[in-house]
């Protein structure tokens, strides 16, 4: 439930700037699996692996799954840990491109970003709580 607030906070960012951009005026100003872009990506992956074992160790030891749009799929086993984070990665990465291909370069990488430092504090909070 402590993630509760933090996803509420991107939603809303994430609906709001879209709202604040110039509307697009032609092509792309880089393409999408640029150098900052592989690395954001790259990055999130990381992240996302991370905290993939650090759940799959802690639900395994008796753990449970705190997140409540995982809560399903991640406590049915390990197949469906990988499908949750797998995911989780995809999307990502599909929202971002979405993003680049309407023009909206800044929410590109901030959203990898935004995804990323979820990933980081759900690490954090599966080691702080073994």
């Amino acid at each position: 439930m402590r993630r509760l607030p933090l996803l509420f906070a991107v939603m809303m960012m994430c609906s709001a700037s879209p709202l604040a951009q110039d509307l697009p005026t032609g092509r792309s100003s880089h393409r999408f699996w640029d150098k900052p872009n592989q690395a954001l990506f790259l990055t999130h992956v990381a992240l996302e692996s991370a905290d993939f074992a650090i759940t799959h160790h802690n639900l395994s030891n008796g753990g449970r799954e705190l997140n409540p749009m995982g809560k399903a799929l991640c406590e049915s086993g390990t197949p469906r840990q990988i499908t949750f984070f797998a995911g989780r990665s995809v999307g990502v990465a599909a929202v971002s491109y979405l993003f680049h291909k309407t023009g909206h370069h800044k929410l590109e990488r901030a959203f990898m970003v935004v995804a990323s430092v979820d990933s980081a504090y759900g690490v954090t909070y599966s080691f702080a709580h073994r």
